[in-house]
């Protein structure tokens, strides 16, 4: 690896750490998930595999679907995987980048959707367009293929989507008398939803939670950017060279001063307690599928809501995907577990057990609960309105100035000035890309 692109690696470690956090902790493998090398066979291909640590019912399953793998291909392919600590903060990134270094990277990794384009323009990981047929492509839901696609080039698949939509306390509103749209055509405008969180905001209740108790991070950019897209706005130019005059332009900074108007008008908590919306004290919040698990634990009576727009409906989109590393010495067999992880079963039992939307089409025509209320409004903003974030290099900067961006207005800033100020150290990071 030339120096140019260690640097370029060390950067990319830097930029992805200040984006997920600073919660720095040991990294860990699980012990007992790597296959065992002894029983390896003669002329068995034998892959490397990271996948990250989440729940332990989601972690069981990757488990279970590897060594699904292995028997269906006994005597061809063998994995041998490692379940990586992923804390939420640096640890995973952190491990990726360190391999990356040594150049012991897994054949087979799994990665954050919206850094695909970081991991693919250092090289880190290879485009499989030469593997996935047509007619396999086609089932993935579009925002899947957006998200892992970088200069025309496919380079992940995701076996998961996600999405935010507007969950509503049903017991508040059948008392306030509000009806709740139950369709994408019928979703609320900017000033439809500003008049119903004001009505539901009293002294002891909030209107509405957008958990900015997640801290300024990744959930401010994947739950926000909707707001500037649904206005006609982007993040970045669509060639990927520019932010001035989109991230900064007159649709972003309508919709920052409407997200700012949210707290100026008190309906949104800048300190919103854990479980704000669970025990009732927020009658609505955009959030993403894990909240409908939360709310069902907490047995409280609640519904779906598309996303709020302003000139057309969008909303957020991505996931954790899969991707071949360079170093892989067997690419067309790393595919294959790709294929495997990604499949119509894989993403089926994934969706079940973490209540995440599938990624594929067929998946959805499969699952019932996703063709009825509430699930169905997460449906079809999958397959209707998702946006994935910017496939650009330059996003580990990105994202962290959007987030920035955000906070500012929950503060009460200006909005033309504070991205001004943020599209300045992105053209800066931008500049490096574009030589």
């Amino acid at each position: 690896m030339s120096r140019a692109k260690l640097l370029f690696v060390f950067m990319l470690m830097v930029l992805l750490l200040a984006a997920c956090g600073n919660n720095n902790q040991e990294t860990s493998t699980d012990e007992g998930s790597s296959v065992d090398e002894s029983q390896e066979g003669a002329g068995v291909t034998e892959l490397s595999m990271w996948i990250h640590q989440s729940g332990e019912e989601e972690t069981e399953f990757y488990k279970k679907r590897i060594e699904e793998f292995n028997e269906a291909h006994d005597g061809e392919i063998k994995i041998n995987v490692e379940v990586v600590m992923d804390d939420g903060g640096s640890s995973y990134n952190d491990s990726l980048n360190a391999a990356l270094v040594a150049g012991n990277l897994p054949d087979v990794l799994a990665l954050d959707g919206p850094f695909v384009a970081s991991y693919a323009d250092a090289e880190i990981i290879a485009p499989i367009d030469e593997y996935i047929s047509d007619e396999d492509k086609e089932d993935f839901v579009d925002s899947i293929l957006q998200q892992g696609t970088y200069n025309d080039q496919l380079y992940s698949l995701g076996a998961m989507e996600s999405s935010v939509v507007l969950y509503y306390n049903k017991e508040i509103f059948e008392e306030e008398g509000i009806e709740a749209p139950t369709t994408i055509e019928d979703a609320w405008t900017w000033d439809e939803f500003m008049a119903v969180a004001k009505q539901l905001t009293t002294d002891d209740r909030y209107g509405l939670n957008l958990f900015m108790d997640y801290g300024v991070g990744e959930w401010y950019t994947y739950m926000g950017a909707p707001f500037i897209w649904s206005n006609g706005g982007e993040l970045i130019s669509e060639d990927g060279t520019t932010v001035d005059g989109y991230l900064n332009g007159p649709e972003s900074v309508e919709a920052f001063e409407y997200v700012k108007s949210l707290f100026e008008e008190g309906v949104v908590s800048l300190t919103p307690s854990e479980t704000q919306f669970e025990s009732g004290n927020a009658a609505m919040a955009l959030g993403g599928p894990w909240i409908a698990v939360s709310a069902e634990n907490a047995g409280m009576d609640y519904g779906m809501m598309p996303y709020p727009y302003s000139e057309v409906p969008k909303s957020p989109s991505g996931s954790m995907a899969y991707a071949i590393s360079t170093q892989a010495e067997h690419p067309e067999a790393a595919y294959k577990v790709m294929q495997w992880m990604t499949n119509e079963e894989s993403v089926i039992g994934l969706s079940e057990v973490t209540g995440m939307p599938p990624a594929r089409k067929s998946a959805f025509e499969s699952m019932e609960e996703y063709n009825e209320l509430p699930k169905k409004i997460m449906r079809d903003q999958v397959v209707q309105t998702a946006h994935a974030r910017p496939t650009t290099p330059a996003y580990p900067v990105l994202t962290d100035a959007f987030a920035q961006a955000f906070h500012a207005m929950a503060l009460g800033e200006d909005a033309q000035s504070t991205l001004d100020q943020q599209v300045t150290r992105v053209e800066r990071e931008l500049r490096r890309f574009n030589q």
